[in-house]
């Protein structure tokens, strides 16, 4: 199983690929479905990772790296890893956010390796709030 691209980071690696504003529309489309969260049955999430300086230096990407080892270890469908900028969390990093299909969103701070794989079993396969690493939360809209 591989995890899917970064759209942006796709776009940037294909720009010069892209011809007309329909093949844009298109590849939108595309990505809205595949990348973002779309309203299905089953449940999606993306695990948004801050990987802003201060991200980096704290450990995010020690902490992608679990995640993504946890998500494949579990043989999950419909989990996400991407990179994001700055949250505006410095103090709380390395800093996870968990987007789920339903609209909620849970901000996790102060992540390690031990805090992803808890993330994965408990919040994602759990459906279970770390709530001893929330920085921030918001319910379904």
């Amino acid at each position: 199983m591989e995890l899917s691209m970064n759209a942006c980071q796709w776009m940037v690696n294909n720009m010069n690929k892209i011809k007309s504003y329909d093949e844009l529309k298109k590849l939108n489309t595309k990505f809205k479905s595949e990348f973002y969260l779309t309203k299905s049955k089953e449940k999606k999430f993306v695990l948004a990772v801050g990987m802003a300086t201060c991200g980096i230096a704290a450990g995010a990407v020690e902490v992608t790296e679990a995640l993504k080892k946890e998500i494949l270890a579990n043989n999950l469908t419909g989990v996400t890893v991407s990179s994001t900028g700055c949250l505006g969390y410095c103090y709380a990093e390395p800093v996870v956010e968990v987007r789920s299909s339903d609209g909620s969103s849970t901000l996790y701070g102060s992540v390690d390796a031990i805090k992803a794989s808890r993330i994965i079993k408990q919040h994602i396969i759990g459906g279970v709030p770390l709530l001893d690493a929330v920085v921030e939360r918001s319910e379904s809209k």
